[in-house]
């Protein structure tokens, strides 16, 4: 009788894993290979020449926190900046008080109001965010988005960093000798140079009607139309009343203090 062949199984071995990539090399590539964070900081100055382009980006995905940061950063800088013209002002003002009460008046100079700065913007942006949601709303947006509101206004605040950089220009072409009041840190590019003799209130609120803040309120204007669905005009419109109403808001103490000085 013949054998009958039986097939041998060949022989299996089990395959080795591959080697993990390093951690840190996967991260490094994404990191380079997308330039998100940096492209929102870009942003921030690209919004001034392109800003269609910027806010279409905004529309499909809002930031909030590159533009704040860029924003707070610059204004610390101003605020430092500008700190000998706030004392001097401060100084004359001192000078035109009773000792006692110009004792009690603190120095403005503190590491807490400096590191204040942020958390002031912050809070505006997210007021004005608000407001210009109301707003927004009110005009037939469908669906207002207050966190996309909220970054096209941060994206637009560069241009009040541009009208601090420009006052502060002012200034330093005078000189801290020429501060001799509150009314003196002011540059007149705006309203007020159609009022000169105007008090510290409405002085205040006229100076911020400006070639600066009317481009900041066409660019969240033109943010709105474009993410909001609302027309151009709407969009200037909303954004003009909200600047308006913070303004009045933010003016308030210099309207108490005006008051108070019979300025």
């Amino acid at each position: 009788m013949g054998k009958v062949a039986t097939e041998q199984p060949a022989l299996a071995f089990p395959s080795l894993p591959k080697p993990p990539q390093p951690v840190f090399c996967r991260v490094s590539y994404c990191a380079l290979s997308s330039g998100e964070p940096m492209d929102a900081v870009l942003d921030v100055f690209n919004v001034l020449h392109e800003p269609t382009a910027v806010f279409t980006r905004l529309r499909e995905r809002p930031r909030t926190l590159a533009p704040w940061l860029v924003v707070s950063a610059f204004a610390i800088v101003l605020t430092l900046l500008t700190r000998p013209y706030q004392t001097a002002a401060m100084d004359a003002l001192r000078a035109t008080l009773p000792p006692e009460q110009a004792a009690r008046m603190g120095g403005g100079n503190s590491l807490a109001g400096l590191l204040g700065v942020p958390l002031g913007t912050l809070i505006g942006l997210a007021i004005g965010a608000g407001l210009l949601w109301i707003g927004s709303a009110l005009t037939g947006a469908t669906g207002a988005r207050y966190k996309t509101l909220m970054s096209v206004l941060a994206y637009s605040s560069i241009t009040y960093v541009m009208f601090g950089a420009v006052t502060l220009a002012v200034l330093m072409v005078r000189g801290v000798g020429a501060v001799g009041s509150f009314e003196d840190l002011r540059a007149p590019i705006g309203l007020d140079v159609l009022m000169p003799n105007a008090g510290l209130f409405l002085g205040t609120v006229l100076n911020a009607i400006n070639p600066f803040s009317v481009w900041g309120v066409w660019l969240c204007g033109t943010g709105i139309a474009m993410t909001q669905g609302i027309s151009r005009t709407s969009g200037i419109v909303v954004t003009a009343v909200s600047y308006l109403v913070c303004l009045l808001l933010l003016s308030t103490p210099l309207l108490l203090l005006g008051m108070a000085l019979k300025r």
